[in-house]
This record gives structure tokens, C-alpha cells and sequence, in this order.
């Protein structure tokens, strides 16, 4: 990520609010740079960390704003894969060993520069020629430089600002995320990255979401750093969202600054994938979208799309079973379990007050769960399946089940 020096030079502070001055490409010079930049940075494959971080440095003397430039190029880096070189894992060891020779011949002696070196090098095994480039081998500089970033100046352009807009929010002590849709990725993301939240439904639509996190600048974050870095992997995610809002509260010493964003930033907008969580959710959806016309009987099925609070938690259904008069059931799939993840879901959908639900289990692990399974039972009904879930059983359940969400 960007450090605050890297950003403060591009926030504007006007009537309480923090302006960001985005990269822009209005005279087409820009992009053309960074694919300079780019192709620069693949030409030094095999280099240093340090070596690339200077020759990227060097590139000031083509541009007007070095710290724009140094931004940059710290994103380059981060974007690239660097490996450390086969001797970093003994670096410690040889500085040990070559600081305890020096000092069994101190003071020194004119012309016995070498003997430490070779002393150390005869005690590990290791060749005296590669003991002095190997002796800080386990520097951050030193790593090698095995895969530069494969992007286009353009996709580079976007990705800058997307990481203005994350440093600006290590400042934040709360932020509000609202979004239409697409909230799959970002529920996970904030689940991943362990955030304090709290979820409630925003506005008439089943889709709209708010949602308050705990910022790092929070005075009860012990580690702020640390959970503004987690806390980042958030954006990426909400962005791939139809619509969304970020409303933060930026501390800036003992100033409270609104910061806001929304979809019209010029931030990079990925592609929305579908990912399955088990090989049995891709057999029900293959199964649903190999079926054609009336054999859908009217449905249509969505991964995750409908989220429902249960007791200050989030219950996430597998699928949204949707009819073309507008009746909805979710579709929830357990297969490997144990007892207390059971529980667990038992009570969230005890919590949820959902009457539309329809459970999907595997047969194969229901011994030793009779109470549990009873509970769910009562709470929604249950479609078994053995070797592979099928969607007819389903869509026979959902009939019964499906109801119209509320207006």
C-alpha cells in the first residue's frame, strides 16, 4: 500500500471534506509514461528490489512531479513479485559468524580484512568468495525481482488510484459502506479480513445494504497498521458492486474530516466472478443451468444474492431461487459439517425469522446429529441428496416455500 507521504501531496481539504486530485490521462501523455514505465520494469527481471526502486527513480527526470512518480513506482513494486536470493535463509547465521571473527582480531590489523570472511566461510561450509554478497542477503533490497506486473498503462493508471483512495483511509475511525448488489465478494472480504461491522438493510430493496466498520484510526485499534491493511482489502471488493458509497470520518489530529467515494471515481471496476464454495454448489448450479425453458418452471437462480441479518450477524444464502411472478426462496447447501458449525447455523436462521428457506444436505454426515438436525428441520425444510445435489427435489420444495420479499 501507498504511505501517507505518498498521498498527501494529492488530498485537498475544502468546508471539512478530503478532496483526492486523481491521476488523469487528459493529454494522452500519461498512459504512454506508465506503459514505459511498465516495460521498464519487466526489462529488470532478475535485478534487485533495490536496483529496480532506483531505476524507476531515475525516470523523474521525464516526468514534472516526482511525487506523483514516487507513488508510482511504490506501486509497481508492490504489484511485482519478488523472491529472496538461495542465501537469505543463512544471512543471519554468517553475520554472526563473520562479527565473531572480527572481534577474536580486534584491533584490526592492515591486510587482515579478509580473514573474518574466510573464517566464517570455513565454519558454515560455505565458499569465501560468496560469504560478502551473501552477508545482507536477507535484506527487503536484495530480494530478485522474478515477475514484473502484466499490466497495461491504462489498468496501471487505475490501479494508482485505487491506492490513493485505500491510504487515505488508514485515517478513518469509521466508515460506512452502502451498495446496491454484488455483495458477495464484500461480505467475504470483510469476513476474511476480521473487521469489526455492523449490518443493516438500507432502504426497500432486499439488495441494499449498510454497513458500518471500525476504521484503523479508531483510539481502541491496537494495531492500527496492521488492521488498515486488512481493512484495504475491503475496496477492491465493493467496487465490483453496480452502485456503491463509502462515507468515512478521517482524523487528522483533532480534526474530523468527511471523505467520500462512490462508483463515478476513477477506480479500476473488476469483473464480478462467480466462485463456489464446494464442488457440490457448482453441481447444483450446472444442474439448474442445464435444464431449458419450462424445465426451469419459471425460476431463475443467483449465487449469494440476497444477505439477511440474524442477531447482528450475517446469514448469506448459497442461491436465490427467483420466480417470474416475483416469489424468492433461498437456497441454503450443507455438506461437510460438524456439529457446532450446525449450531451455528442453526441459530443464525432462527435469528433471521426467514420462512422462505429450503436446506440442501449431504446424508452421507448426519449420524450423531440427530438433535441438531431435528432443529433445522423444524426451522426449514430439508432436501437430502447422496451423491450430488439435484435441482428438481429443490425446485419441488421451493414451490411450497417461496414467498414475495417485502415492498
Amino acid at each position: 500500500m501507498l504511505r501517507r507521504t505518498h498521498v498527501a501531496p494529492f488530498t485537498r481539504i475544502e468546508n471539512g471534506s478530503i478532496r483526492v486530485d486523481w491521476l488523469s490521462d487528459a493529454d494522452g501523455r500519461v498512459i504512454a509514461f506508465l506503459d514505459r514505465l511498465l516495460r521498464l520494469t519487466a526489462r529488470l527481471e532478475g535485478c534487485s528490489r533495490a536496483g529496480v526502486a532506483e531505476a524507476l527513480r531515475r525516470q523523474e527526470r521525464r516526468v514534472r512531479d516526482a511525487q506523483r512518480l514516487a507513488g508510482i513506482a511504490k506501486t509497481v513494486l508492490d504489484l511485482s513479485t519478488f523472491r529472496p536470493p538461495p542465501a537469505a535463509d543463512r544471512a543471519a547465521e554468517l553475520r554472526r559468524s563473520v562479527f565473531l571473527a572480527r572481534g577474536g582480531r580486534w584491533p584490526p590489523i592492515p591486510g587482515d580484512e579478509a580473514i573474518p570472511y574466510e573464517r566464517a566461510a570455513a565454519a558454515l561450509g560455505m565458499n569465501a568468495d560468496s560469504v560478502d554478497s551473501a552477508l545482507y542477503a536477507d535484506a527487503p533490497g536484495a530480494a530478485t525481482l522474478v515477475r514484473a506486473p502484466r499490466l497495461d498503462g491504462r489498468s496501471l493508471l487505475d490501479r494508482y488510484n485505487l491506492e490513493l483512495a485505500r491510504a487515505v483511509l488508514l485515517d478513518a475511525d469509521r466508515l460506512v459502506l452502502t451498495a446496491r448488489g454484488g455483495w458477495r465478494a464484500t461480505f467475504r472480504a470483510i469476513k476474511l479480513a476480521r473487521l469489526m461491522y455492523r449490518i443493516e438493510r438500507a432502504g426497500r430493496t432486499r439488495r441494499t445494504y449498510r454497513v458500518e466498520l471500525t476504521g484503523p484510526a479508531a483510539p481502541f485499534i491496537v494495531r492500527p497498521q496492521r488492521y488498515g491493511i486488512r481493512m484495504a482489502r475491503v475496496l477492491p471488493e465493493l467496487t465490483r458492486a453496480p452502485d456503491w458509497r463509502i462515507e468515512a470520518s478521517i482524523v487528522r489530529g483533532a480534526e474530523h474530516l468527511e471523505y467520500r467515494l462512490d462508483a463515478r471515481a476513477p477506480l479500476p471496476r473488476p469483473r464480478r466472478r462467480t466462485r463456489y464454495d464446494s464442488r457440490w454448489e457448482r453441481s447444483l448450479a450446472g444442474d439448474f443451468a442445464a435444464k431449458l425453458g419450462d424445465a426451469r418452471r419459471g425460476w431463475t437462480l443467483r449465487r449469494e444474492d440476497a444477505p439477511l441479518t440474524a442477531g447482528g450477524e450475517l446469514f448469506l444464502p448459497d442461491f436465490t431461487l427467483r420466480h417470474r411472478d416475483g416469489r424468492e426462496a433461498l437456497v441454503e447447501l450443507l455438506g461437510f459439517w460438524t456439529p457446532d458449525y450446525l449450531e451455528t447455523k442453526a441459530r443464525k436462521i432462527a435469528a433471521s425469522g426467514i420462512e422462505n428457506l429450503v436446506l440442501v444436505v449431504f446424508r452421507g454426515l448426519a449420524a450423531g446429529n440427530d438433535a441438531i438436525l431435528t432443529e433445522l428441520e423444524r426451522l426449514a425444510p430439508i432436501v437430502w441428496f447422496r451423491d450430488r445435489p439435484r435441482i428438481g427435489p429443490v425446485l419441488d420444495v421451493a414451490e411450497r416455500v417461496a414467498r414475495r420479499p417485502p415492498a
